[in-house]
């Protein structure tokens, strides 16, 4: 039976947003200086007339999504690019009215077809491996469950329930999961405190002796710097 808070999308954009790193990070044997974020912006209707726009980004981190030697990291780039900026616009057509994860799942049952179809325009030599489509959807699908959560009032997190998804996760998953839905596996309150991860690059300096060049920024310059300034545990 249809709920009133089944939703559909009214609109649908997408931009790209260029960012430099501080410094050269060498991560998957790869050297990167910037990071170029996909965004999306993704406005929803309920039902019963509530509306709201939800915004969702991810860095297309090409160089883990898709890491090959056949193709170079600005062609891997435009196609993950292109790729986002197509599920955006065909998302924006999408008929489907129901919760965000009814209406994801829709939308994911042609992004292969998507790659494919850019892999093709671009005359790729390698296709795009499902890592890095599924990257390039993430802040489509993140927009879509922001909104709903914006129309409802409500955090995103805690509309994952039987009151508000038309099928449980046996729809999705298999008959183990018959009666089950995810707020079952999510928290209803976001816990105090989390570990923070750093993440050392194959360039970064460990100790003073591995400083070339200091950037001279006044923040840390070396690990061990960054493990006193932010009391690390996570590397």
């Amino acid at each position: 039976m249809p709920k009133s808070t089944d939703a559909h999308i009214v609109s649908a954009r997408c931009s790209t947003e260029r960012i430099a790193y501080r410094t050269p990070i060498k991560f998957g044997g790869r050297v990167v200086t910037d990071a170029v974020l996909l965004n999306a912006d993704i406005e929803v209707e309920t039902r019963d007339g509530r509306r709201g726009c939800g915004f969702g980004s991810m860095p297309l981190g090409n160089v883990w999504a898709w890491p090959t030697d056949a193709l170079s990291t600005d062609q891997t780039l435009t196609a993950m690019i292109r790729l986002g900026e197509k599920l955006v616009q065909a998302a924006g057509d999408c008929a489907a009215v129901g919760h965000p994860l009814e209406i994801t799942h829709v939308l994911a049952q042609d992004a292969p077809a998507a790659a494919a179809a850019v892999v093709d325009d671009l005359e790729l030599s390698h296709a795009m491996p499902r890592l890095a489509q599924l990257v390039c959807a993430s802040p489509l699908e993140a927009a879509i469950h922001d909104a709903y959560g914006k129309a409802l009032g409500e955090n995103a997190y805690n509309l994952l329930g039987e009151a508000f998804v038309n099928r449980d996760l046996s729809a999705y998953l298999s008959a183990d999961f018959a009666g089950e839905y995810l707020d079952r596996y999510t928290r209803r309150e976001p816990v105090a405190r989390m570990p923070l991860y750093h993440l050392v690059g194959a360039l970064d300096p460990l100790t003073p002796a591995d400083v070339a060049t200091p950037v001279g920024d006044g923040l840390p310059e070396t690990l061990g710097e960054w493990i006193r300034a932010d009391g690390l545990t996570h590397l």
